[in-house]
């Protein structure tokens, strides 16, 4: 079986931070949000993937390459038409499939494998499952209507309104398993005048095809689409510590103080002191008197001058702290810094 990750899009509701990277690069816990997907799909037991790349697709393919660091296998896709929407994006990679079944996910997306696997699990090997997080109370994000029933799965009535009889609206997760079908309907769709994937689901649903749900409100997932989102994203992450093992990780509540051990090739001042949880890579510095953390990323190459905290927020790009400054709940790309 594929996944299909949807990587081509602007990014937008980042903000300015999206015109210099792709979203999917932005490191979670010093970990491209793409790697962390890719490798919560690899521990799902999906190891063959197409990403279909447009905004700045050529970062995103040099980092991640062929898939082999990773133990896995990645084509590659551009879709000419991703400023339309994802629609387009899945189209791209149609005529790649090879599976009758397959995984689609946007790539600014973190999911618990558990949750690929109940999905995986739990298809019916026709039509569309979609996951579903019946728990949240969340106003953002798309609602999907789901026919009555006391499982934590059944038949989806509807996108956004409910189309079959009955309906309980519930928040849906943007983790789907799909049949080859799926593309008869995105096309009928696209000739009628819309290029919305829901309104090709929604289709389906109406033409009689099967488009079931399944909870995986006991997993966790994220939807990142803001700074906000990416540091949440970020202290869930630290605190799990879904971090690389050739970095320095601090656990909560530990407490590091300088100087490291030389082996460690980060330079910690001996008046400088790390709180977890954080994570550091490799050739970072911290100088004189700074305070690190809780709850910071400092990617590879990232310099502290002196004097500085840096508290709830994350740092890379080989961006450096000037001395002095104070820095809680943003992201420093570069010289460029982004708050809440």
């Amino acid at each position: 079986m594929e996944a299909i990750i949807l990587a081509a899009g602007k990014g937008e509701r980042m903000g300015a931070l999206s015109k210099f990277i792709p979203k999917p690069l932005i490191p979670i816990a010093n970990r491209p949000i793409i790697e962390h997907l890719i490798l919560g799909y690899k521990k799902a037991g999906i190891s063959d993937f197409i990403i279909v790349l447009g905004h700045l697709g050529n970062q995103i393919r040099n980092q991640l390459g062929d898939g082999s660091q990773y133990g896995i296998s990645i084509r590659y896709k551009h879709s000419k038409n991703y400023e339309l929407g994802p629609v387009h994006s899945l189209l791209a990679a149609e005529n790649e499939i090879s599976s009758n079944d397959f995984f689609v996910s946007p790539a600014d997306f973190i999911i618990d494998p558990k949750a690929i696997q109940t999905l995986n699990k739990s298809h019916l090997r026709r039509g569309v499952t979609v996951a579903v997080d019946i728990t949240s109370e969340s106003k953002n994000g798309t609602t999907v209507y789901t026919c009555p029933t006391r499982l934590k799965k059944g038949r989806v009535s509807g996108f956004c309104e409910p189309f079959l009889k009955g309906g309980e609206p519930h928040l849906c997760v943007s983790l789907l398993l799909c049949n080859k079908s799926i593309f008869q309907y995105i096309h009928k769709t696209l000739e009628s005048g819309s290029n919305i994937l829901l309104d090709a689901l929604n289709l389906s649903i109406r033409c009689g095809q099967l488009v079931c749900f399944i909870d995986v409100s006991e997993t966790f997932w994220f939807d990142i689409d803001t700074i906000s989102d990416i540091l949440r994203a970020n202290n869930f992450a630290l605190k799990k510590g879904l971090t690389p093992q050739n970095d320095l990780y601090v656990k909560t509540s530990k407490k590091l103080r300088g100087p490291l051990n030389k082996e460690i090739k980060i330079d910690l001042d001996i008046t400088s002191t790390i709180k977890g949880p954080a994570v550091l890579g490799v050739n970072c510095q911290i100088g004189p008197g700074s305070q690190v953390g809780p709850f910071v990323s400092l990617n590879h190459d990232c310099d502290i001058v002196s004097k500085a905290i840096v508290q709830n927020s994350l740092i890379f790009g080989n961006a450096v702290v000037e001395e002095n400054n104070h820095i809680f709940n943003a992201v420093l790309y570069k010289n460029l810094l982004f708050q809440c």
